[in-house]
C-alpha cells in the first residue's frame, strides 16, 4: 500500500486537492502542481505525509507492531462540530482514495 501511494500520489482527496508529499523514506518533499523538490532533512521513514488545501492534511504510515497501515489526518473548521464533520468526510476519503 505504502509503494501504490508513493507510484500513483492522489491529486485529489474528497473535496481537498493535494498540494504536496512529503516522503520521508525517500528524503523528499515533492510540489504536485510543479513538480519541484526539495529534501525533508529529516530522518529516514516509511511515512508520507500529504499536504492539502485549506491547511488539511493526512499521514499514513506501517504500524510497528501490527501488519496494517495506519492513518492520521488533521483538518480546520469553523466550529469543532464542522471540524468534525470535515474530518468525517476526509477519513472516508482517504478510505476511497
Amino acid at each position: 500500500m505504502m509503494d501504490a501511494y508513493r507510484k500513483n500520489t492522489p491529486k485529489q482527496v474528497g473535496a481537498y486537492k493535494v498540494l504536496r508529499l512529503r516522503d520521508y523514506k525517500n528524503d523528499v518533499i515533492t510540489d504536485l502542481a510543479t513538480g519541484e523538490t526539495i529534501p525533508t532533512g529529516l530522518p529516514k521513514s516509511n511515512v508520507l505525509y500529504f499536504e492539502l488545501e485549506n491547511d488539511a492534511w493526512f499521514c499514513v504510515r506501517p504500524s510497528g507492531t501490527e501488519p496494517k497501515i495506519k492513518f492520521y489526518a488533521g483538518i480546520k473548521g469553523n466550529s469543532l462540530d464542522d471540524s468534525a464533520k470535515k474530518l468525517d468526510e476526509l477519513m472516508e476519503a482517504i478510505k476511497n482514495a
